[in-house]
């Protein structure tokens, strides 16, 4: 930067010369040793007081305007400054906060970048996508008058899952109904007596199936408890509306607990008559007893399969009739139509907040820049310099009356140097 303030400079004045000569000769002369003696300099010069120097330089020059603008220009680009200027710590200072600016232009390019992605990309993406998907509603509606709806309905599919779902639900029924049996009709005594030389083997059986085809009015009470908990199963499937899953999942839950108690339950009267034929120790905890698992096995898990046989039976039979085919194919393109249009008002959220982004950036880069611009050249500091420069010269020129006109001519030079770089003239009243 010194140096190519230093080349305009030697351009200026070589000019200034080229112009002066045919009219002043002294005054060329003049210029040209002060042209000299800028050629010549290859380094900062420090002074120790501006006054003094500018009394030596004015001497030099018999008080000239226009080397008074050239010592004033030298003094502010740099190449005159105070002894006391630590030119390695002014250094250090404007390459950290160069480095500052350039990671906050980089940044301030890295969201401008995901600005313009998002308005260039992303969001005709999302306009697109709602345009094919209205497009495909509209020929799903001329298909569905024209009969040409092709529903993907396979009739193997259909009855084989109902087949499916026909025996899960006569297992599920049969099972619920010996587990209620075992766990509150079950005769303990009698069941001792019959179990004979195998009473261990006999007293693990979790299940009563000789019970639940045994006629009896208990009977009543154990069908009847059946399908209700056969019941409660088929809630999950017959939710609808908002929260769908989240209700699906509650009801799933509950299923489980209920299970859950049964097999708790089936368990604990398994151990009682355990214990009651001396085969079994009082302590018990059903969380590490084996019928325990396999009671939640063969019925709850039992239960997900027929959930999902079902589902899958009722979405291929939806498929057989067309207009029910097509309605479902339009709610699910409507409802792609809903989470593109929230995404578009996420995504134009999130250009607002990068806008945000961008002008605060701007804001510390310009601060930065400042802050440089202060680093670079302080400007009370120097103004200080040059009006001390100023002051030194004048004291030569106050020296005789012949330098009045010189006087007048650099008091102008003067204000108006500081006028043009300071936007102020120091006042010395």
């Amino acid at each position: 930067m010194v140096i190519k303030n230093k080349t305009n400079l030697m351009k200026l004045l070589k000019s200034i010369q080229n112009r002066m000569k045919p009219q002043n000769q002294k005054a060329a002369v003049q210029l040209e040793d002060t042209l000299n003696s800028i050629n010549t300099l290859t380094k900062v010069e420090r002074v120790k007081n501006f006054q003094n120097y500018a009394l030596q330089k004015a001497g030099l020059n018999n008080g000239d305007a226009t080397s008074l603008k050239t010592h004033l220009s030298c003094i502010k680009d740099g190449y005159v400054v105070d002894e006391t200027y630590n030119e390695n710590e002014h250094q250090t200072r404007k390459q950290q906060i160069v480095e500052k600016i350039e990671l906050k232009q980089d940044e301030k390019e890295g969201v401008e970048g995901n600005k313009r992605n998002i308005e260039s990309v992303e969001i005709p993406s999302s306009k697109e996508k709602i345009k094919d998907y209205d497009s495909e509603i509209q020929q799903t509606k001329l298909d569905l008058e024209a009969n040409k709806i092709n529903t993907g309905y396979q009739a193997i599919k259909h009855y084989t899952y109902m087949t499916l779902v026909v025996l899960l639900s006569v297992y599920l029924i049969l099972f619920y109904a010996s587990a209620i049996y075992a766990s509150f009709f079950r005769n303990a005594s009698a069941l001792i007596e019959l179990a004979g030389d195998d009473i261990a083997l006999y007293l693990d059986s979790i299940f009563d199936i000789k019970g639940i085809f045994t006629p009896s009015y208990s009977l009543i009470i154990v069908y009847l408890g059946a399908f209700l908990f056969f019941a409660i199963g088929m809630i999950p499937h017959t939710m609808e509306g908002k929260y769908r899953k989240l209700k699906s999942g509650l009801a799933i839950l509950g299923s489980l607990v209920v299970d859950a108690l049964l097999a708790y339950k089936i368990d604990k009267g398994i151990h009682d008559l355990k214990v009651m034929a001396g085969i079994a120790e009082e302590d018990w905890n059903f969380l590490t007893s084996i019928n325990f698992y396999l009671v939640l096995a063969f019925g709850f898990l039992a239960y997900l399969v027929w959930g999902y046989m079902f589902e899958l039976m009722i979405k291929e039979k939806d498929k057989k009739n067309a207009h029910i085919s097509a309605e479902l194919l339009i709610k699910g393109l409507k409802k792609a139509i809903r989470e593109e249009r929230q995404h578009i008002n996420t995504l134009e959220t999130k250009v607002i907040e990068l806008e945000s982004q961008i002008t605060i950036l701007k804001s510390q880069i310009e601060h930065l820049k400042r802050d440089l611009d202060r680093a670079m050249l302080n400007p009370d500091l120097l103004s200080q310099s040059l009006t001390s420069f100023y002051m030194g010269w004048l004291q030569f020129l106050n020296g005789t009356t012949e330098l009045n006109e010189k006087k007048e001519a650099c008091t102008i030079a003067y204000e108006t140097f500081m006028n043009t770089h300071f936007k102020t003239t120091p006042s010395f009243n």
